[in-house]
């Protein structure tokens, strides 16, 4: 007698670990470009990418919804997929990622709203990209089954890692001074 598994299931599954791991290239892809390690004349095809595995990320976010939504073991409701604690099976934990793929959505579209937000708009609204990540990452070693056992602290640092040392760098690291500032002092 087998047990079959569903296949919503696998997918869900899949597609979270897909997205965790894009979102994740792009959160450190955009915080190497904030600290301009990679060279000033990257930054226009480093932006490319950076958009790229951002609305890639979310798209598999949104399989890991929709398959989530489908799967016939776990019954998860629509509410629960959405709102925040609306969740019947580990609500909490559930929440983390639900919080999480709402702010992903914003700093997505923030991507094309950007010339109505501003720039100044725009770079502060980047800032919840550090609470999104860590949600993420709180979700998936919560909920996520296949982070379970010694695959899941090993996959945390491996991720969060380089958004540590990036950030401290970034906050650390004298800044140069802009060409005009440089060249009227």
């Amino acid at each position: 007698m087998t047990t079959a598994v569903p296949v919503a299931w696998l997918v869900a599954r899949s597609a979270g670990l897909v997205a965790f791991g894009l979102l994740t290239l792009s959160v450190w892809l955009g915080l190497a470009m904030s600290t301009r390690l990679l060279g000033p004349k990257q930054q226009k095809r480093l932006l490319g990418l950076h958009r790229t595995l951002a609305w890639t990320g979310l798209s598999m976010v949104g399989l890991h919804i929709g398959a989530i939504l489908l799967d016939p073991v776990m019954h998860f409701g629509v509410l629960g997929a959405f709102v925040p604690g609306a969740a019947s099976w580990r609500p909490g934990s559930i929440a983390l990622g639900v919080v999480a793929g709402w702010l992903t959505l914003a700093l997505t579209v923030s991507f094309n709203a950007r010339r109505w937000i501003g720039q100044k708009g725009w770079r502060r609204l980047h800032y919840a990209t550090f609470a999104a990540f860590w949600l993420a990452l709180g979700h998936a070693l919560l909920v996520g089954t296949d982070l379970k056992g010694f695959g899941g602290p090993v996959t945390a640092i491996l991720a969060a890692a380089p958004v540590l040392w990036l950030s401290f760098y970034r906050l650390l690291a004298p800044r140069a001074l802009p060409a005009r500032a440089v060249a009227t002092a």
